[in-house]
């Protein structure tokens, strides 16, 4: 079976120029990249790395957190009732 296909050097020519065109985006995109990492705060911080700071075996303390919220309801209670007086 043969196939035959009209307009083949048209066809070929549109297919190499979309190849090229693909592989210039290519090549100037890590260009332009580079150029503007520290021009365009927003690029510039997707590639950097986070480092722990700190010292890693610390232990934190346990919070008294029912202490504390009752502690802020009652702050907060006191806040309303001088505010109605």
């Amino acid at each position: 079976m043969i196939i035959v296909i009209s307009n083949w050097k048209k066809k070929l020519v549109r297919i190499v120029a979309v190849l090229v065109v693909i592989a210039v985006v290519a090549a100037i995109l890590p260009i332009i990249t580079g150029i503007m990492y520290y021009q365009i705060p927003v690029l510039g911080g997707w590639v950097d790395e986070e480092h722990p700071s700190g010292n890693p075996l610390r232990v934190e303390r346990k919070q008294n957190v029912e202490g504390a919220m009752e502690q802020f309801v009652i702050h907060l209670q006191d806040f309303y009732y001088e505010e109605k007086e």
